[in-house]
């Protein structure tokens, strides 16, 4: 891990949170933090990270006349779609990545904007990113990368891994609910659902994002000229996203199902609920019936003054209610 530095240096001062230079073998070093590093080397590449909520950063990336205005326009900007432009010897964009929680995995995206060329990788963030991390602590134990398209793929590579992670936790979560809903338990299951639901949207637009761009580079064939090794690199991560993409697609059709699945044993279990209330209505409509009629104080009621009329009419809203019974099951109302 790098160790903590005094916002009075000359690299933090310029909005930048860490620097990595290079050699030939790809063997990686940090530059000094009083170091303002140059963005072309004579010999192997750097790597250079920028807080973009510094105001300093963001007026460095005006100042690079080398860049190209689509390439300073997206560093800049505050929108974060995910987006892939290049020109004959750089190529840049947009990729969602997870921001870092130190106390859980986290499912908050957040933007990372990157310059892919032939002697630099540059990149930028708002918020802290997991995968720049990682590939950070990788250089940190002296992991040698060949370029910064390899370097600029590993931290891809990451972004996939998490999204897979993260697909996985969603997997086994769906089949705890699809235990639950077959079981009949619906306490808590549409909220899971619909949890499950909203984080597959989210991962499926992630790695769609990722795909649909890495495809339309990797298999582009204008007449526009982009580098051939950052080409090859989206290639190969276009082969990495295509399972996890297929992944996350499942669940969200699993999802569908099992909010269907859930809507149709609801749907049933208040059907068998009004029917048993259907019948338990019919059963007492003829008893209520007779009490309302014995309730009217008018002269001619039959047993107003038998000692055992109380009884009679208990008798006969019995005697009702049975031969309601009888009816309905007669009329197949009631199953045998």
């Amino acid at each position: 891990m790098t160790a903590p530095h005094s916002i009075t240096d000359a690299q933090s001062r310029m909005g930048i949170v860490w620097a990595y230079r290079f050699d030939a073998a790809g063997v990686p070093g940090l530059i000094d933090r009083e170091t303002v590093p140059g963005v072309a080397p004579e010999d192997g590449f750097v790597w250079l990270h920028l807080d973009l909520v510094h105001s300093r950063a963001k007026a460095w990336i005006a100042e690079q006349t080398w860049l190209p205005a689509g390439a300073e326009e997206m560093f800049i900007s505050p929108e974060s779609h995910q987006r892939l432009d290049h020109s004959a010897d750089l190529v840049w964009g947009v990729s969602h990545d997870l921001i870092r929680d130190v106390a859980a995995d986290s499912d908050l995206v957040g933007p990372l904007y990157w310059i892919v060329g032939e002697r630099l990788l540059l990149t930028g963030r708002r918020d802290a990113l997991q995968s720049i991390r990682l590939a950070a602590d990788a250089l940190n134990r002296g992991e040698a990368v060949e370029g910064p398209a390899g370097l600029f793929e590993q931290i891809i590579e990451h972004i996939v891994d998490d999204v897979t992670r993260a697909v996985v936790r969603l997997m086994d979560e769906t089949d705890s609910v699809e235990d639950h809903i077959l079981a009949d338990r619906f306490d808590d299951a549409p909220a899971r659902v619909g949890a499950v639901r909203r984080m597959a949207v989210r991962l499926h637009r992630q790695l769609g994002g990722l795909h649909l761009l890495f495809r339309r580079f990797a298999e582009t064939h204008s007449g526009r000229k982009a580098p051939e090794e950052v080409k090859a690199a989206a290639a190969r991560l276009l082969q990495r996203i295509d399972g996890p993409h297929s992944d996350v697609q499942s669940v969200q059709d699993r999802a569908r199902l099992l909010q269907d699945e859930m809507t149709a044993r609801t749907a049933s279990q208040t059907n068998r609920q009004l029917y048993a209330l259907s019948i338990l209505t019919a059963l007492f409509m003829p008893a209520t019936f007779i009490t309302g009629l014995f309730g009217i104080n008018v002269k001619g009621l039959p047993w107003m003054e038998h000692d055992f009329g109380a009884f009679f009419v208990a008798l006969a809203c019995l005697c009702a209610a049975l031969l309601t019974l009888v009816l309905l099951r007669r009329r197949g109302v009631i199953g045998g």
